[in-house]
């Protein structure tokens, strides 16, 4: 094959790796955020253990709360297709930490592949720049 259709090629190939690359990268980015949400989730739901009658301030937003009274460690809980359903303290808790646990592996999984990506782009570029010099391409 010629110098510069190899050229061309690895090119187009590097370029291809980078953008799969920025694409992993803001998806662990949008993970990361789901993790700090579940982490906020479970800290205050915890708060809420042993809590029912007592006066707490619930955040409306923008820095401003109401106070209120906890009549109960129920918990309505989103389910998705805009449906929510009343949970338990602990059953909220269980269910949180098990979606914490896959949003962890996640971010494990796509962290490893932007990891080989970078691995094999380095390992490509001294040629792709070799090539470049051979082939008086800029």
């Amino acid at each position: 094959m010629e110098d510069r259709q190899k050229l061309e090629q690895m090119v187009t190939e590097i370029n291809q790796l980078q953008q799969q690359g920025e694409t992993i990268t803001q998806q662990i980015e949008q993970l990361n955020q789901s993790l700090a949400d579940i982490t906020t989730a479970q800290e205050a739901v915890k708060g809420i253990k042993n809590a029912t009658g007592k006066q707490t301030l619930v955040p409306i937003g923008a820095g401003c709360f109401i106070e209120t009274e906890l009549k109960s460690e129920d918990i309505i809980v989103g389910v998705g297709s805009d449906v929510a359903i009343k949970r338990s303290r602990e059953e909220t808790e269980k269910t949180l930490q098990t979606d914490k646990e896959e949003v962890q592996k996640l971010i494990g999984s796509l962290t490893e592949q932007l990891q080989k990506i970078n691995e094999y782009i380095a390992q490509k570029r001294p040629e792709a720049e070799r090539l470049m010099k051979e082939t008086g391409v800029q």
